[in-house]
């Protein structure tokens, strides 16, 4: 028993037969079916790439795992380290303003 998935194009409004892939396109006038999902998976793939980027160390695939794992915890630890101090000089910021407003 076989399921035979129908989409309805939404320029042309006839109905054909669904793959169920992101890049499929109508077989009558050839516009894409799902293009905000094909620009929402890119979008999500760009990121990765971009964050993989900006890490600290950059992660290989061609590295052992060990190496990944370190490097990885190294980023992790970066990452963790810039957010703790932002957040120690907002709340030594926070008491200025209150303990400011308490002596007034």
């Amino acid at each position: 028993m076989s399921q035979v998935s129908e989409i309805k194009c939404p320029v042309c409004e006839k109905w054909s037969n669904s793959t169920g892939k992101m890049d499929e396109r109508c077989p009558n006038c050839n516009t894409q079916y799902n293009a905000g999902r094909l620009q929402y998976v890119e979008e999500n793939r760009v990121n990765a790439i971009r964050m993989k980027e900006n890490s600290y160390f950059v992660i290989k695939d061609t590295d052992d795992p060990i190496m990944q794992m370190f490097k990885q915890f190294v980023n992790w630890l970066r990452w963790a380290t810039f957010y703790g101090i932002s957040v120690i000089y907002v709340a030594i910021a926070l008491m200025i303003i209150v303990f400011g407003l308490a002596m007034v």
